[in-house]
């Protein structure tokens, strides 16, 4: 479930009031959606859904309420909305013979977190604050074991994780690349474009300009023995800001030209730290890359997401020391990777593959 939490309106007032609401509890919305207007003392702001789902309101219209309250939830089904309604219910009955009270986002954890009353009078406060209870799930005990719930996010990726290693077969192979032109190139058209351009940004585009030459690495396996060529490339590329790992897909009209990647890229990261990425923002990909480009990181070997036939990999930009000309100069590298599915792919054709993105990436030929 996402929750709709009143966002800071102005810088003077704390307090708001709920007009109206636009959808009614159970309906099924869409992200871009208008929810509700909050009116202050100086203005009416209008409140957008951020993720498709099912509306369950938890504040009534034309009531008071202050920032960073929850108002509502969106949920993925109405069996998940219905469970929550169940719960919440319970606990407020719980509360009400209780010698402590629930903050309007606490009551929610709660519900959703499924914590007896034993568990929250043993905190021992009057105010029990949603800050409080993220603390307790840490601390929770499941017999002699710590026990902490994945995220819904790391559940997916648990699933697809799980079904990588049990169906790919995959092999993996490593690079080296010499990047000192294509790091100049990065940096000369981010000044041009007012953009961050990193490899994340032009892979991208180079992925794109050689698929005709290696089409086994864009697309399907098909019933195990017929491959399925993509007809268009849409690039995933990993994301992780600390919100959990995302792989939205960067699709084939914008994967072309770098001021394009650049632009979409900024506006994923945005969306990771709000984790507010609709669905569709992370169909339909054909390749991808994991970006592993944290300071020291030598290498790493990805998974193959299922229905693709491979994913590249980047680490971290090296430092070398080599003789050139008789003096001692530095050069940088970074490891580029490919993990490949084996039934569709065997190493001489993965070779030439990572091979032509090398070269391309040393010689940084790329559209601008």
């Amino acid at each position: 479930m996402r929750p709709i939490v009143v966002p800071q309106l102005n810088a003077n007032d704390n307090n708001c009031l709920i007009q109206n609401y636009y959808c009614a509890e159970g309906e099924f919305i869409h992200s871009g959606d208008l929810i509700t207007t909050l009116e202050t003392s100086k203005a009416a702001i209008d409140i957008e859904c951020e993720a498709d789902g099912y509306f369950y309101p938890t504040a009534k219209e034309q009531t008071d309420v202050r920032t960073g309250e929850v108002i509502a939830f969106v949920f993925e089904s109405l069996q998940e909305m219905n469970t929550y309604k169940e719960l919440s219910v319970g606990s407020a009955t719980a509360e009400s013979t209780a010698s402590y009270k629930l903050s309007n986002q606490a009551e929610a954890f709660a519900a959703l977190h499924q914590f007896s009353q034993q568990e929250l009078s043993a905190l021992n406060k009057k105010l029990i604050k949603l800050s409080d209870l993220e603390e307790l799930l840490k601390q929770r005990i499941d017999g002699d074991e710590a026990r902490i719930l994945l995220s819904k996010n790391q559940k997916q990726v648990s699933k697809t994780v799980s079904e990588s290693h049990t169906n790919i077969p995959n092999a993996f192979l490593l690079m080296k690349v010499y990047c000192d032109e294509a790091l100049t190139g990065m940096r000369e058209i981010g000044e041009q474009f007012e953009a961050i351009v990193g490899f994340g940004e032009v892979l991208p585009v180079l992925l794109v300009s050689i698929k005709d030459e290696f089409p086994l690495m864009y697309g399907k396996l098909k019933d195990g023995d017929t491959f399925i060529p993509a007809a268009e490339v849409n690039v995933g590329v990993t994301i992780d800001v600390g919100t959990g790992l995302y792989i939205p897909v960067i699709k084939a009209e914008h994967a072309g030209r770098i001021e394009h990647t650049a632009e979409i890229m900024m506006e994923y990261k945005y969306k990771a730290l709000r984790s507010s990425f609709a669905e569709t923002d992370l169909m339909d990909g054909t390749i991808t890359i994991s970006l592993n480009t944290s300071a020291d990181v030598v290498s790493v070997i990805p998974i193959i997401l299922p229905g693709q036939t491979g994913m590249i990999s980047v680490g971290a930009v090296m430092k070398e020391l080599v003789l050139k000309e008789g003096t001692v100069a530095e050069r940088s590298y970074i490891n580029l990777g490919l993990a490949y599915d084996h039934r569709v792919v065997n190493g001489f054709y993965a070779v030439e593959f990572l091979a032509r993105l090398k070269s391309k990436i040393e010689h940084f030929e790329i559209n601008v």
